[in-house]
């Protein structure tokens, strides 16, 4: 009868660790503040090594894009849920969110990347960006040869 309800009891601590390692944590909040005026590309460096962390607003890191549209942050994001306070005239194009990964799984490091503007001017910028990455194949296949 003892070993019954010692196993009884083990079997529901197991279910019960079980339960709580599958629990996905909260997703974190990110607020990107767009001042007036601002437009073009933004890049958010996240995870570099001697960056400043993010500030945080109550429970949420909040973020003010600079003129330069870069900031740097030792600060890792890995899903956040992003608000975004639109100030300027422009739009939000391009949203994209990367995190690099060592090959065993650990986050090291990632990158949130936007464009803030008109569709007239994002397609302009991705037609750059189209052309200067194909000018980038050419000059690494011309190496080669």
């Amino acid at each position: 009868m003892k070993n019954k309800v010692v196993s009884t009891l083990l079997f529901a601590t197991l279910i019960a660790v079980g339960i709580a390692c599958t629990k996905k944590p909260a997703s974190q909040e990110l607020v990107i503040e767009i001042p007036a005026g601002f437009n073009g590309n933004f890049v958010l460096d996240m995870g570099v090594h001697d960056a400043a962390p993010l500030s945080r607003e109550g429970n949420a890191y909040a973020v003010t894009l600079p003129q330069d549209g870069k900031i740097q942050t030792s600060t890792l994001l890995e899903n956040p849920h992003v608000t975004f306070k639109n100030g300027s005239d422009g739009k939000v194009w391009g949203y994209s969110q990367r995190i690099f990964t060592t090959g065993d799984g650990i986050s090291i490091g990632g990158k949130i990347e936007f464009f803030v503007g008109s569709q007239k001017e994002f397609e302009a910028e991705q037609d750059k960006k189209n052309k200067s990455g194909g000018l980038f194949i050419q000059e690494q296949s011309s190496l080669g040869a």
